[in-house]
């Protein structure tokens, strides 16, 4: 505060004056600045603590009002450039006429489903002020609508069938799940992402909308074939997995490889799962030669400018086969892996030779004599 300063100021001339006229006005010009200090601080505490206790809603419309938030979190000056922020090239009001035909023409959905897209929007930017599902820059409905909804819903428009079991990988904010969930809904539904704080929000979302075919799973791709008790419940289950953005292709790949069914024997290719993958930027051209399908999402919502992204599809063999290209390996996680390293260190600091864990079972000798503690025992008759 300025304040502040004033108040070292004025205490050093208050102790310097040799005039007791000048210090007695001192004192009671410092006396009112310690009060208009202490107001000050009363007022900020109040106004922080109405800003934690309130709601979602509320904290997104006093953002709106004021230029200046009250509290900053380091998410919010992501791309801190000068420049226009790529997000408004692609906002659309989700209550808009053009949205609306959109959805309902080009999409062919029922205007319950685009009322559950723009309310989605919404809920969206309100759960963004508390956790950062997406990028909080430029977070508006209209940002949510253009930038995130629409191109999710792109898949609808590629030549797949969409149908079975579905998984989203990478899920994030539930992009592009939750959209094609509303678009969907007697499509199964599993929403995969490794924070579990996103998931929650998730689940809360799908309840407000009110979607009964959502299922979440809070975990690394990599590892669900190999959970104890599910893991067989996962491996070849899915027909479609789909992600956003997520890491490159051949490490995707390699995570997914062995959710996507494989085509029974005897059948032809088109009964093998299916990746769908959102992506923009270069693609190698090695990657893009296996591709089975390579579509811009403004060609499939027929609108030039609606996104600077793509959709590539591969088969399972394809994708099985970009794996084992990518050069990634098989980390060794899960409660196998911490228990051996638990045993090993404790292993390590008694010196152990055996190198067996503490209370492992060890194999029985039998050349060695059984001491029964009766060697010199005997047997005295009546």
């Amino acid at each position: 505060f300025i304040h502040t300063d004033l108040l070292c100021v004025l205490q050093t001339t208050l102790y310097n004056s040799p005039q007791k006229q000048t210090m007695n006005f001192l004192r009671q010009t410092l006396s009112l600045l310690l009060a208009l200090t202490v107001l000050e601080l009363s007022l900020a505490s109040r106004n922080s603590l109405a800003f934690v206790h309130s709601s979602p809603s509320q904290r997104t419309t006093a953002a709106n009002n004021n230029p200046t938030p009250l509290f900053s979190s380091s998410t919010d000056f992501d791309n801190t450039n000068d420049g226009p922020s790529t997000s408004l090239t692609f906002a659309m009001d989700p209550r808009s006429d053009e949205a609306k035909d959109l959805v309902m023409n080009r999409l062919q959905l029922s205007q319950s489903q685009y009322k559950q897209l723009a309310k989605l929007a919404d809920l969206v930017v309100e759960w963004n002020a508390q956790i950062n599902l997406i990028s909080r820059r430029d977070c508006t409905p209209s940002v949510v609508f253009g930038r995130h909804i629409l191109p999710s819903l792109a898949l609808l428009e590629m030549d797949q069938d969409l149908t079975g079991k579905v998984v989203d990988i990478g899920t994030g904010g539930g992009f592009p799940g939750l959209p094609l969930a509303i678009a969907l809904p007697h499509v199964d539904f599993l929403l995969v992402d490794s924070v579990g704080k996103k998931l929650k929000v998730v689940e809360e979302i799908a309840e407000t909308l009110a979607l009964d075919n959502i299922w979440v799973h809070h975990g690394r791709a990599e590892e669900m074939v190999e959970l104890a008790v599910t893991g067989r419940q996962h491996k070849g289950a899915y027909d479609i997995c789909v992600g956003r953005s997520v890491t490159s292709i051949p490490k995707f790949c390699f995570w997914v490889q062995h959710l996507l069914k494989e085509a029974p024997k005897g059948k032809e290719e088109g009964a093998a799962g299916k990746l769908m993958y959102i992506i923009g930027g270069d693609i190698e051209d090695d990657i893009l030669q296996q591709t089975e399908a390579d579509v811009t999402i403004e060609s499939l919502l027929g609108q030039e400018g609606a996104s600077d992204k793509r959709i590539l599809v591969f088969d399972q063999s394809q994708v099985r086969a970009i794996a084992d290209a990518s050069g990634e390996t098989k980390k060794a996680t899960g409660m196998a892996n911490s228990l051996k390293t638990v045993n090993n260190k404790n292993n390590k600091k008694k010196g152990a030779q055996s190198g067996r864990a503490k209370g492992a079972w060890s194999k029985r000798d039998n050349t060695t004599p059984k001491d029964r503690g009766a060697a010199n025992f005997k047997r005295y008759g009546y």
